[in-house]
């Protein structure tokens, strides 16, 4: 077994929701708070951190911690829980899912229900049926029942899956968006820890990405950085159904160096340093155009301007809770962005 998959396991379990991230930057604080010489949640709850070097510039890795999920909107008479989506999360994937409810009181499981097929005609079979026509049955007969057993309006709710090892160095499961960039990221600081570094490091595990890069936004403007490294992960399209040349990524061919997507042109010096790393390290790597958008859009225009390139993991099924990550691209972008970070002077 993989010395990341325990890390891994951890920081997917831990809840973090766009907007409810405080159990996940709580961990995260506890993962790295030895291997930094400052660490601080900001007011919007970004965890902030810096590496102290010899100040040859200032020098940002950012990875945002929240997952796509959803937030309870109504509790009906029949106990049923009605909600609203937070985030991209695909609706068709929805129906019959699992999910943990995150109350006050505690965690509450439940299900989402799905009118069964013999309840249904052919046509409706085949429709995508909207979020806000689906509902979670938690067991409760009754408003009160629910109520009383601590579920709330604004209460945020989690899909309920771990992770699986599948065959040879993949793995599945959810919230590898971005939990794998934030891991890459708490791996680069730990490996880094007593070697003499030229930048200083500032490292920001932000809010909000997937509502909009709020987070992102808030904690470039107050971190300052020269030079930025956002690590997301970002969509393979090697499987059956997707157009050929959607986008060129697949799995286990290296870490994704994001130069184009729908909102952001990478800058030249960030880019050409990831390159020139990876081919003397003998680290494969992929140029990629890229669907989507990572905080790299944010930080890029903070203050007087960040030269800005992403770094990524290839990631199947995106927003899915059968996310599918190659446990070897994601050693390989811990060593490009670690060895990227030593070479900075």
């Amino acid at each position: 077994m993989s010395k990341l998959i325990p890390l891994i396991k951890e920081l997917i379990s831990t809840p973090g929701v766009s907007g409810f991230e405080t159990e996940i930057a709580q961990l995260i604080v506890s993962k790295i708070e030895n291997y930094v010489d400052e660490v601080k949640v900001d007011r919007l709850g970004n965890v902030l951190a810096q590496v102290k070097g010899k100040g040859a510039a200032r020098v940002l890795v950012d990875a945002h911690m929240d997952e796509v999920g959803l937030v309870v909107k109504a509790i009906d008479d029949k106990g049923f829980i009605r909600f609203e989506v937070l985030g991209g999360i695909d609706n068709r994937v929805l129906p019959a899912q699992r999910v943990i409810i995150h109350t006050r009181k505690g965690k509450i499981k439940g299900s989402i229900g799905i009118i069964p097929p013999h309840f249904t005609t052919g046509k409706e079979r085949d429709k995508v049926i909207p979020a806000e026509n689906l509902f979670i049955d938690i067991g409760a007969s009754s408003r009160e029942e629910a109520m009383e057993a601590g579920v709330r309006v604004v209460d945020p709710i989690t899909l309920d899956r771990g992770l699986d090892e599948l065959l040879g160095s993949r793995i599945c499961g959810k919230a590898f968006d971005d939990r794998i960039g934030c891991l890459v990221a708490i791996e680069s600081i730990k490996r880094l820890k007593d070697q003499k570094i030229a930048a200083d490091l500032l490292y920001s595990f932000t809010v909000e990405e997937e509502r909009g890069l709020r987070g992102a936004t808030v904690s470039a403007y107050s971190l300052k950085p020269e030079i930025a490294f956002p690590v997301d992960t970002t969509g393979a399209a090697d499987f059956p159904g997707v157009k050929p040349y959607t986008t060129t990524i697949e799995l286990g061919k290296g870490p994704v160096i994001r130069a184009v997507d729908v909102r952001f042109v990478s800058d030249r010096q960030p880019r050409e340093m990831l390159i020139e790393t990876a081919e003397k390290m003998g680290i494969p790597y992929q140029l990629a155009v890229a669907m989507g958008s990572t905080d790299g859009a944010a930080v890029q225009l903070a203050r007087e301007g960040v030269a800005t390139c992403p770094l990524c993991v290839p990631l199947r099924y995106t927003h899915s809770p059968v996310e599918i990550v190659d446990l070897k691209d994601i050693e390989n972008t811990i060593k490009l962005l670690t060895e990227t970070l030593k070479s900075v002077t």
